[in-house]
């Protein structure tokens, strides 16, 4: 499967390291904001979704401590996967398709919206979001494509769908045909009751785990080890 270059991705590229780098809690204080004025998606069940999203997001925050046994300092912790396309058909709902475009969003990603049957509607909703703060390599419209286009563009890391199941598997066959980066695929089957966007485990699939490794001793290893290795010689 070709690979598609397009300005839109080189501008994201250059906007997501410090978009990824505000961290879990910043992104979802910024994206709470606005979560209750997106039009057509401001009733209870929408507005429920959003927040128990961008709630969770913080508790991805949380940085773990790994054992250094030559004396330097191991941290893993949750960074965004990079370009994420949400998409969606006529049979979706807006609310499912909000769900995923925050989940990504606060994630750490930067996100390309394609929905043709609602093109209008992302092109506003993505200036409600540049208004509250989502810088506009960020999040860009690319409805212009047409969904195979869009799924060959250069470097894309996710691909977040509300589509049927036989839909979803006919793209992941055609996603698996694609060289250079895994792309990872994350379904939303259910526009109406967001089953999966509802499940515990549904953000981390927009993250991956990194390590964080620095040298704490001058010489470079654990000090103590490094006496007793001298001592015994």
């Amino acid at each position: 499967m070709a690979s598609l270059s397009d300005n839109r991705i080189a501008n994201a590229l250059s906007a997501w390291d410090a978009w990824n780098h505000q961290g879990f809690i910043k992104r979802s204080e910024r994206l709470q904001k606005i979560h209750t004025q997106i039009p057509q998606a401001n009733d209870v069940r929408s507005v429920g979704l959003l927040k128990h999203l961008l709630e969770q997001a913080a508790t991805l925050e949380q940085i773990t401590t790994l054992p250094g046994p030559t004396g330097e300092s191991n941290e893993l912790y949750l960074n965004g996967r990079g370009i994420c396309l949400v998409c969606a058909d006529g049979a979706s709902t807006y609310t499912a398709f909000l769900g995923q475009v925050f989940a990504a969003l606060v994630a750490g990603n930067a996100v390309l919206l394609h929905w043709p049957e609602e093109q209008a509607w992302c092109e506003q909703l993505a200036r409600l979001l540049h208004q509250a703060g989502v810088p506009e390599p960020i999040l860009q419209a690319v409805s212009d494509l047409t969904l195979n286009q869009a799924l060959e563009l250069d470097h894309l890391a996710v691909f977040a769908c509300v589509l049927p199941m036989s839909r979803v598997i006919e793209l992941n066959a055609l996603i698996a045909k694609r060289s250079g980066l895994l792309v990872q695929v994350v379904a939303e089957t259910d526009p109406v009751q967001c089953t999966a966007l509802l499940q515990p485990d549904h953000l981390s699939r927009f993250v991956t785990e990194r390590t964080r490794t620095i040298n704490t001793t001058a010489v470079g290893g654990n000090a103590t080890l490094l006496e007793l290795g001298s001592s015994a010689v």
